[in-house]
């Protein structure tokens, strides 16, 4: 059964950053960038940490980060906004350490 979200991305598309003439669906795009990342190995691309799609030169890390959709939705889902300031939400703080208790009596030589 083809759904209006299967649809809508089986007709996004998606630009290969190691060859820009490379134009396919975005369903074929991680096929097809694990290839072209091999037979392009002189360019020594740095891959997102928030999409494996986005490859980018060494040189570009720093406006990538900065400008990155997915690492703006994450960080959208991982904050909840009052007025002008940000507050994570959730319980953070650490759980007590595990208490563990040994009986003294074993001797594991005796046997």
């Amino acid at each position: 059964m083809v759904t209006k979200e299967n649809e809508r991305m089986s007709s996004k598309m998606f630009t290969c950053p190691y060859n820009p003439v490379h134009v396919m669906k975005i369903t074929r795009a991680h096929h097809h960038i694990v290839n072209c990342r091999k037979a392009h190995a002189h360019k020594k691309f740095i891959i997102c940490s928030y999409n494996a799609l986005h490859h980018y030169a060494p040189e570009d890390e720093a406006k990538h980060l900065e400008t990155c959709s997915d690492r703006i939705a994450l960080i959208d889902a991982a904050y909840v906004a009052y007025g002008m300031k940000s507050v994570v939400t959730g319980n953070l703080t650490m759980p007590p350490p595990a208490q563990f208790q040994f009986d003294d009596d074993d001797n594991w030589d005796s046997d």
